[in-house]
């Protein structure tokens, strides 16, 4: 597990380091589709524009705009020197994204080292050893530990982020779930049915510390794997579970998760990115995020309070979701991070 830890470090470092890049490499993308379509000629009908006078210089000067000789034309220079840093620009812009591929490159291959290090052990169990429980996602994996379950859980969100972060993917992270979600559905469908395999047998009997333990760690890996899923009984059996992790366990971050994915699903909806979906909410949960009684983007900024002896929390200031997996294109724009 510590190897794992220290590669999820080294991810979110990376991640944090090439988001300028990233931005940069759009910026310049939306630049050059705007010079493309500026360029298209303006009639639709094919006619060539009227063709233009002959310049004679030494006589009257031809209607419109006079244009210097070259020789005295400062503008001239101007943009010749605003090409060469555009190519100097673009040269650097070329190089860190090289470096960027490198290292990432790197990190994916430090995860393939780990997983072939994993060994028998670490593979679910057989059917023969299983308790047969169906589930959107398959039949439910079961392992020989808990512990053993979680890491691999943990392991496979690992492979899920590394894919959304690559050097290749829109800095935004739904955007670069969206993108990525084919390649990421075999590793969120494996979460899931290691998630189930995790379930108690009985809803009503009490749980051991492990077992809680091993549910609440299951949790965040059903996040990163949950943000993506489009079938409606997948999305069903994911905010089920996570409230019921909530209420076994009372570790009241899995019901924050289970309505983090539907805000996901919402936001992929009205973007045209995802089938509809509708907001399931629990009415006596005291925590706005669960219950829905407010929204953090009604409630308007901060008001400024100069006077230090009372202190007001503004419920608009705080941070409701996780920007690191749920985050849009607005969101990247709003940081101000270097």
């Amino acid at each position: 597990m510590d190897h794992l830890i220290l590669l999820f470090a080294r991810l979110t470092d990376f991640a944090a380091r090439d988001r300028p890049r990233k931005i940069k490499v759009q910026a310049k993308a939306e630049e050059e589709k705007q010079n493309t379509t500026a360029q298209m000629p303006p009639n639709a009908n094919g006619l060539q524009p009227p063709p233009q006078p002959l310049r004679m210089y030494g006589m009257m000067p031809a209607p419109g705009h006079v244009h210097l000789p070259a020789a005295f034309d400062q503008s001239r220079q101007d943009h010749l020197n605003e090409s060469n840093k555009i190519i100097v620009e673009d040269a650097e812009l070329e190089s860190a994204t090289s470096a960027a591929e490198r290292e990432w490159s790197d990190i994916w291959a430090a995860l393939d080292l780990l997983e072939a290090a994993f060994g028998p052990a670490f593979q679910p169990l057989s059917p023969d050893h299983m308790t047969p429980l169906s589930t959107p996602f398959g039949p439910a994996l079961y392992y020989r530990t808990y512990s053993i379950a979680c890491l691999t859980s943990t392991f496979f969100t690992a492979r899920i982020f590394a894919t959304r972060v690559a050097p290749s993917m829109p800095p935004a992270a739904m955007a670069a779930a969206g993108v990525a979600a084919q390649r990421t559905a075999g590793w969120a469908t494996i979460i899931g049915r290691i998630t189930a395999g995790l379930q108690p047998v009985s809803s009503t009997a009490p749980l051991n510390p492990s077992h809680g333990a091993a549910l609440m760690d299951c949790c965040m890996g059903l996040f990163h794997a949950g943000v993506q899923f489009r079938e409606a009984a997948e999305r069903g059996w994911t905010i089920t579970n996570l409230r019921n992790i909530a209420r076994l366990t009372g570790w009241q971050t899995a019901a924050l998760i289970a309505s983090g994915c539907e805000r996901a699903w919402i936001a992929a909806a009205e973007m045209g990115r995802g089938p509809p979906y509708t907001r399931t909410m629990n009415a006596t949960a005291k925590d706005d995020r669960v219950s829905g009684r407010s929204r953090a983007s009604n409630l308007g900024p901060p008001k400024d309070n100069n006077d230090r002896r009372f202190i007001h929390v503004n419920p608009g200031a705080r941070v409701y979701w996780a920007i690191g997996i749920i985050g849009m294109e607005e969101d990247m724009t709003q940081m101000k991070l270097e």
